[in-house]
């Protein structure tokens, strides 16, 4: 537990804060498909993802499924701020460890460590940047070759990488950008033939991020 909160976000902390945090902490494993939390539940702890993958969904209209983020390792399934019922589910798109953490104890660390609470700040605003544009995208102002970029910087940008590992199927990434999967394999196909970048089964290997920003801000 000690190591794990020595990683990602976590890294900020001081010893004793550590200690803190441990003390009141779980490991879990689960499994591909396991529901971690389900949307209109009253609350939950804050998890800490080590391995594996998880996918936030919501429930849409007709039975369809909006997927809204996907947590990797080293990041944070965060229901710290939600009151009144939790806004989305969890679930395991592949099977690894997570550690629940006690959300008092993690908030008593939050008020005594600044860079945790910029750190904090700074992944949820990212994380809110995709929804902006999603939702525009939505309501038909953002195209889908705007969003597909965007997508992949934001992705480049969290991992510190230009190689990515999309890791789900293109059904999955598809609803997480917020158009069809045909419009998703339509766009990779696009960018890969105006060499912005290449496109193996499930890695795409960024080649003009120049070319792809000025694609987003368009």
């Amino acid at each position: 537990v000690l190591t794990a909160l020595g990683n990602g976000l976590f890294a900020v902390l001081r010893p004793e804060e550590r200690l803190a945090l441990a003390g009141h902490a779980r490991l879990r494993a689960f499994a591909k498909g396991e529901v971690l939390f389900r949307e209109g539940q009253e609350s939950a702890d804050p998890a800490f993802l080590l391995s594996g993958l998880v996918k936030l969904s919501r429930s849409a209209p007709r039975g369809r499924e909006c997927v809204l983020h996907l947590v990797r390792p080293g990041r944070l399934l965060d229901v710290l701020f939600y009151e009144g019922g939790l806004p989305a589910s969890a679930m395991g798109v592949r099977e690894g460890r997570l550690l629940w953490l006690d959300k008092r104890a993690l908030l008593a660390v939050l008020r005594g460590n600044a860079a945790l609470g910029l750190g904090l700040i700074a992944a949820l605003s990212l994380r809110q940047r995709l929804f902006i544009n999603k939702l525009a995208g939505s309501q038909g102002r953002i195209s889908a070759s705007r969003r597909v970029a965007a997508w992949l910087l934001h992705r480049s940008k969290m991992e510190k990488t230009d190689a990515l590992d999309l890791g789900v199927s293109r059904e999955i990434l598809a609803r997480l950008v917020g158009i069809s999967r045909e419009s998703l394999s339509r766009e990779l196909s696009r960018l890969a033939a105006n060499g912005l970048i290449s496109v193996e089964r499930r890695r795409v290997l960024l080649l003009d991020r120049a070319g792809l920003q000025k694609l987003a801000d368009s």
